[in-house]
């Protein structure tokens, strides 16, 4: 039975697009190790968390599953408005879901977000 599993499960990845295909893969891992939340999950965590905690022109981007000890999903922040880009990453702890932030995260990301937009300002 597991091997058909297998099978079905590589037969349906080779029609995916090679970034899709790494999403499945590190869905796999994240099951394999025995992970609480998912990819979708931490993003929404993060998002949620930025905009209560940072500010709402923030959110959560693709998060890469890190295997490790103590493995978490590691969650680009991103702005959203005007000047976009990445101004960080918030990690979220894969087995209980909490975000591994500390008092001076939400600084520390706002400090990131003015010296984007303060590369990119006309001139």
């Amino acid at each position: 039975m597991v091997r058909e599993d297998i099978q079905q499960v590589v037969a349906l990845m080779e029609g995916l697009p090679l970034r899709e295909r790494r999403m499945v893969l590190e869905f796999v891992e994240s099951l394999a190790a025995g992970t609480a939340i998912g990819a979708r999950e931490a993003r929404r965590r993060v998002s949620a968390w930025l905009v209560g905690h940072v500010g709402h022109l923030l959110m959560g981007g693709e998060p890469r599953y890190i295997a490790g000890e103590r493995p978490v999903w590691r969650v680009p922040v991103q702005v959203t408005l005007g000047v976009w880009g990445e101004v960080g990453f918030v990690d979220v702890d894969a087995r209980s879901g909490e975000l591994l932030v500390n008092d001076r995260t939400p600084e520390e990301i706002l400090a990131r977000v003015k010296a984007l937009a303060g590369n990119t300002a006309p001139r």
